[in-house]
């Protein structure tokens, strides 16, 4: 009988060193399992004392900085690693764990074997259980090619900020030879004129052209497709080119659009310019005009404004050579018109048209033009001119223009 008990607690002594034996196999594949992600984790991983000795490192760690373990242990502490003047950093942090605290991604550079530095962010906390040794982890990510990036975008930033304020100053002087390219403001006591460039510089261009009779005046206004620098190039072409006319050409407005049309041709790289060009003689109260693809000018009567509706339409500048133009019976044409009875005629471009309020339903000011003109039509061009503006800057509110502006007005009654 004692035999039997005996045999019985001999077999559930073995049972249970059997157990035991299966737990340890299972804690061993545990720490295995936990030593192998602790080692080849993505993250740096480091262990601590509380005083800072580097008790532990895993691989990852070691193979960014270039060290053995060994050699690593030969630091001691922690902070050696770090650039001298990030310790007192390091050191306020690490006080902040041992009180219990944690620090989440702090920047710092470490020192790597071979001379170089590695950037990373670190964090930190106790990991030990309370009443134990304290064991403080560091988990260290490499972010030296995020700082690189950061250095490299801070560069180019730099770079394209030093480019924007030379393009911002060669705008400034390149908007300041355009307006020397423009008849000064009231050139002419009888002309009114208005200039808003989209930009600094702009497609839309004017200019008066003097003849040996003081009763002749040439009026010329032009918009190059586009805005800016290149368009405002080729107003400094076609303001070169027409002054360089003789006066015969410039007295015939269809030749003067037919030479510049080839010069235009040649420089322009695709930018068509419309133009209207008309020659007025204040004695006879005649205009010979010829039209480009312009808007067509408004003529004030006493009780009337109407719109001068061209016979001869013509393309654009700068489309087809006037060789080609005259093959095709599209080459341009003078109009003789009778400005007897006139007060005023208003030269303008199409960004006056064009100007759209988006609070007003996108409707464009074209649509308001005409009435407002009637309103004020018994207005010195002075007066016209103000007006018109500031009725455009009401009609658009918030809404920006989206082409430049130009506008000329011709008194026909006033003493020259």
């Amino acid at each position: 009988m004692a035999l039997e008990g005996n045999e019985q607690i001999l077999g559930e002594n073995l049972a249970l060193q059997k157990e035991i034996e299966q737990l340890k196999y299972q804690i061993l594949i545990q720490n295995v399992l936990l030593d192998d992600f602790f080692n080849n984790s993505p993250t740096g991983y480091v262990n601590l004392d509380e005083k800072g000795h580097i008790l532990k490192a895993n691989v990852t760690f070691l193979d960014w900085l270039g060290f053995t373990r060994k050699e690593l242990l030969q630091f001691s502490e922690f902070q050696n690693l770090l650039l001298k003047s990030q310790t007192a950093q390091f050191e306020k942090d690490f006080s902040w764990i041992k009180a219990g605290g944690q620090t989440n991604n702090q920047e710092f550079t470490l020192h790597k074997k071979d001379g170089n530095s590695l950037d990373v962010y670190l964090s930190g906390k106790i990991v030990s259980p309370p009443g134990e040794a304290i064991l403080i982890r560091l988990t260290i990510v490499d972010v030296t090619e995020k700082k690189r990036t950061e250095k490299d975008l801070a560069k180019k930033s730099k770079e394209i900020l030093q480019q924007n304020l030379l393009m911002k100053k060669d705008l400034t002087l390149a908007a300041g030879i355009q307006n020397a390219l423009l008849p000064p403001g009231r050139a002419k006591k009888y002309i009114s004129t208005l200039y808003l460039p989209l930009e600094k510089v702009g497609g839309d261009f004017f200019d008066f052209l003097s003849f040996t009779n003081p009763n002749k005046i040439g009026i010329f206004i032009s918009d190059v497709a586009g805005h800016g620098v290149a368009s405002a190039f080729i107003t400094a072409i076609i303001k070169s080119t027409i002054h360089q006319m003789p006066e015969e050409v410039m007295d015939n407005p269809s030749e003067l659009l037919s030479l510049l049309n080839d010069v235009i041709l040649t420089y322009s790289d695709g930018r068509f310019v419309t133009a209207l060009y008309a020659v007025i003689d204040f004695e006879t109260g005649d205009m010979v005009c010829s039209h480009a693809g312009h808007p067509y000018p408004y003529v004030f009567n006493m009780d009337t404004v109407k719109e001068l509706k061209l016979k001869h339409k013509r393309k654009p500048l700068g489309i087809l050579s006037s060789e080609v133009l005259s093959s095709k019976q599209a080459h341009y044409i003078n109009e003789e018109i009778s400005l007897r009875g006139a007060s005023r005629i208003l030269f303008f471009t199409d960004g006056l048209l064009e100007a759209c309020s988006e609070k007003r339903g996108l409707k464009f000011y074209e649509e308001l033009l005409h009435d407002f003109l009637m309103k004020h039509r018994t207005e010195d061009s002075e007066s016209l001119i103000a007006g018109i503006f500031s009725d455009l800057m009401e009609f658009l509110q918030d809404s920006d223009l989206n082409d430049d502006v130009c506008l000329v007005s011709v008194d026909l009654t006033v003493n020259r």
